[in-house]
């Protein structure tokens, strides 16, 4: 019986979570995927500096209050059985995602401190890289809203790893399947995503 009302309680825990990935895969198609034809348009510049017909303009979601819910809860419970000390990766896109999962993961009890990369040092105050009061030696997870070819990861993990940082997982919301995965898992790190562009039924 106790067997029974244990997987009951893992069922419904888990079709919850598929319930709040659906729904984010919506939002995202509704507000953050965007397509130009090139019988009339240019293309899209992506941060790597290809040209895609496509474009996942995440910063929609991530700013939306039910978007940014979502992504937190979902990247929550991906990163809890990690023992982190703390969860970040490059600006911008990193942000809102640290954020909100170091605010749930105070309310969950198992708090988690938050950081962020700078793309160029700061040039007064404290001087930082690095933002959000990171420790040398934390156990961290990178995150990004969107991966083309890990650019931006890779230089929020080279930051990290600098201070003597262990990465336990790179997640990213959505791999545009354009070889961040293969650059990432040849530094030998663990790399996640919530969606991938052919989720999308993308063609461009």
């Amino acid at each position: 019986m106790e067997e029974d009302t244990r997987l009951s309680v893992i069922k419904m825990y888990t079709t919850a979570i598929e319930n709040q990935k659906r729904r984010l895969k919506e939002l995202i198609e509704a507000k953050a995927f965007l397509s130009r034809s090139p019988l009339t348009d240019k293309p899209f510049i992506l941060a790597s500096g290809d040209e895609s017909w496509v474009f996942f303009d995440c910063k929609q979601v991530t700013q939306n209050s039910e978007g940014i819910s979502l992504v937190a809860e979902i990247f929550f419970e991906m990163v809890k059985d990690y023992h982190l000390d703390a969860i970040g990766g490059i600006q911008t896109g990193a942000i809102p995602i640290c954020t909100a999962v170091a605010q749930l993961s105070y309310l969950k009890g198992l708090p988690i401190q938050a950081f962020w990369v700078r793309e160029k040092r700061k040039d007064h105050g404290t001087m930082n890289k690095i933002e959000g009061g990171l420790q040398p030696n934390s156990r961290v997870v990178v995150v990004d809203d969107v991966t083309t070819k890990g650019t931006s990861v890779l230089k929020a993990i080279d930051e990290v790893l600098e201070i003597n940082c262990q990465i336990a997982a790179v997640i990213t919301l959505v791999d545009r399947e354009a070889g961040a995965r293969d650059i990432i898992e040849q530094t030998g790190l663990k790399y996640r995503s919530i969606f991938k562009k052919s989720d999308f039924k993308v063609q461009a």
